[in-house]
């Protein structure tokens, strides 16, 4: 550091021209020196910011407002007054995360936090900010009602984030309703004109599941009751009903042949683990003791009981709407299913039927109707044990697509030159065989990606006793992969491509598959917006055009996109395979577009959309860019605001 250099040159400095005395050894001349430089320094580092402090509604100035600059935890700027919104403050740190709070003393506009950061110190110059827009306070109202004693519920508490920007402390500026007993209403205080959404927890037991449920979907996000926009809707009714919590349910099962004679060795299992019973010799009855939510089954996987080798069988209680309990039997003669009034305790009988060699057919008891949450897994229990091939086993990304480049089989029908893009992707797959090779187990061996929509297929499985083969029904799945609401959308991530074969005016691929030199030009093309997958954890996103650098001429041009709005994405998905500009391209049954000449990463999935706006490639030489204003919502209701320029790749 710099007055490390200037204490070791006044240091070398004494030394030369003669010895210390004990009586001056205390350095304090060089310890000032090194102060005053140290004070000097710091001095040099602070920034200074402009902005003005506008009203949400109609970008016009505030006639008079109050700032205060935290950095930290230490207040640097208390109080500055704002005259017709316009400020300049100074003695920033550089290179700061910045906290600036923007308040009103008569109550005209609500108070607002920007999370922001300072630059870098250049001399005298200052950065210019922007806009921070302010918003008029509205009361917002909100009426929860249990639907079971249609009284309101008074347990919730709304939280909203109208901030700017993102920082660690923004859960101090937060918006906290409040409960009137005597009214039965919530009250909460929003920016009127400022996008604000609130969310109230409804997992009062933290055990990742929710403890009540509003009748209507839409105001369910994650494990909150959730109001999109709140601040437009001075008053909403909220009907919520209470999720019935695991309870315990012991089943009574009479296990008997065909003589009705009893079964007394047998196990039992919810999927790979055995469920604890015990065998009443006075009743002849296993006792199953369980818990059920919603639905359980109970699997008794293919056995041989005094040498008779018996089917496998399940047993399926369900929970129906109105507190009756559905049973179904799969797997035993008289399969059947019937309905019984809600009990703790389930009695009935069961009669495995008995495997006749080849003349009885393998068959599914019972298959996932949807995937495991944990590991998007998929499961079959067979009526007999099974052998099964990796090759019959398929996992399919049915909006997914598969790249043949002519280079990369030399026994493959494609061409050197060409490229054949067809629909469908195969996911590899994992899999294991438990409950005496009764119940398949298939796990994908990646992730799967978000909002796609996959088929699990069981193409053809062996008897194991038999050693016949075939392909039987019912041991299938399709299903669609949610989006993660937790997903971080980082504006950064956003691109602009002109999709001319060309990025900072070279190719970007350089030959085709037949080894020949593409020699595409750096042409003006129409400009896509690329927006990554996590914009699905967006209630909305808005992007306004504010200017753009076209060849190094600066230009003004005002264009609104708005990319996501309550929820819902209206860009298209697209796919990415990079190919040169000489290289033939031939798509087969392909269920999205796919795009071969823009410089983005090849990939499944990405969100593209055009904007009005044709460029070259921005160049070290050339200057190519657009200017934007950005506003972000997350799911979670938290607001972000600012400015972004993107070069045109």
């Amino acid at each position: 550091m710099k007055y490390l250099n200037l204490a070791t040159a006044l240091l070398a400095g004494v030394l030369l021209n003669g010895c210390l005395e004990v009586e001056d050894n205390d350095n304090s001349d060089i310890q000032t020196l090194i102060d005053n430089q140290t004070e000097t320094l710091a001095e040099s580092q602070k920034v200074s910011i402009k902005g003005v402090v506008v009203n949400a509604l109609d970008s016009k100035p505030i006639s008079k407002a109050f700032i205060t600059v935290k950095v930290g935890s230490t207040i640097v700027i208390e109080n500055f007054e704002a005259n017709d919104g316009d400020f300049e403050l100074t003695g920033l740190p550089q290179y700061s995360d910045i906290e600036v709070i923007i308040s009103s003393t008569d109550n005209s506009f609500l108070s607002r936090t920007f999370f922001t950061q300072t630059g870098f110190a250049s001399g005298e110059g200052i950065d210019d900010m922007g806009n921070f827009p302010v918003s008029e306070a509205v009361e917002i109202e909100i009426s929860v009602i249990d639907s079971e004693t249609n009284s309101a519920y008074t347990a919730l508490e709304f939280i909203g984030y109208s901030h700017s920007g993102t920082g660690s402390s923004a859960y101090k500026y937060q918006h906290t309703s409040t409960f009137n007993e005597e009214s039965g209403l919530y009250t909460i205080t929003l920016p009127k004109f400022i996008d604000t959404s609130i969310s109230a927890n409804l997992d009062f037991d933290k055990d990742g599941v929710v403890d009540y449920k509003p009748q209507i979907n839409g105001f369910l996000r994650g494990r909150a009751l959730y109001l999109s926009t709140a601040n437009t809707k001075e008053f909403s009714t909220i009907h919520i009903s209470e999720v019935e919590p695991a309870s315990t349910i012991e089943i009574r099962l009479s296990l008997v042949d065909e003589m009705a004679q009893a079964i007394t060795d047998a196990s039992f299992y919810i999927e790979d683990q055995m469920v604890q019973s015990s065998y009443n010799e006075a009743s002849n009855q296993y006792v199953i003791s369980t818990t059920i939510k919603d639905t359980v089954s109970i699997q008794l996987p293919a056995f041989t009981s005094n040498e008779v080798n018996y089917q496998s069988s399940a047993i399926t209680v369900n929970k129906l709407t109105g507190g009756n309990l559905s049973i179904y039997l799969d797997g035993a003669y008289n399969n059947c299913c019937f309905t019984i009034p809600n009990t703790e305790v389930i009695d009935f009988a069961l009669s495995p039927q008995v495997i006749l060699g080849s003349e009885t057919p393998l068959k599914v008891v019972l298959a996932s109707s949807k995937i495991e949450p944990s590991n998007d897994s998929f499961s079959a229990f067979y009526s007999q044990p099974i052998e099964v091939n990796a090759e019959n086993i398929s996992l399919i990304n049915q909006q997914g697509f598969t790249v043949l480049k002519g280079n990369d089989d030399a026994n493959d029908l494609i061409l050197p030159g060409a490229t054949v893009i067809t629909g469908g992707l195969s996911v590899p797959v994992t899999f294991s065989l438990s409950l005496n090779d009764t119940r398949l187990t298939v796990t994908p061996s990646n992730t799967l990606i978000a909002g796609e929509s996959y088929k699990y297929d069981i193409n053809a499985i062996t008897n194991k006793e038999s050693q016949e083969i075939d392909n039987i029904t019912n041991d299938e799945l399709s299903f669609s992969v949610d989006y993660d609401l937790d997903d971080v959308f980082t504006i950064e991530d956003i691109k602009l491509d002109n999709e001319n074969f060309t990025t900072n005016g070279s190719a970007i691929t350089v030959s085709n598959t037949a080894g020949e030199a593409a020699n595409p030009t750096n042409s003006y093309n129409n400009v896509s917006l690329y927006l990554p997958n996590s914009i699905n954890s967006l209630q909305n996103l808005t992007l306004r055009q504010v200017s753009y650098v076209k060849n190094n001429i600066s230009s003004v041009a005002i264009e609104t996109y708005q990319v996501v709005v309550n929820g819902d994405v209206s860009p298209q998905a697209v796919g990415i395979v990079n190919l040169a500009h000489n290289e033939i391209y031939a798509p087969e049954n392909n269920h999205r577009s796919i795009v071969v000449s823009s410089a983005q990463t090849e990939t499944q999935k990405v969100y593209r959309r055009y904007t009005w706006e044709y460029f070259a490639d921005n160049t070290n030489i050339e200057t190519n860019t657009i200017s934007f204003e950005y506003s972000f919502e997350t799911k979670a209701g938290e607001v972000v605001t600012g400015n972004i320029t993107i070069p045109v790749q």
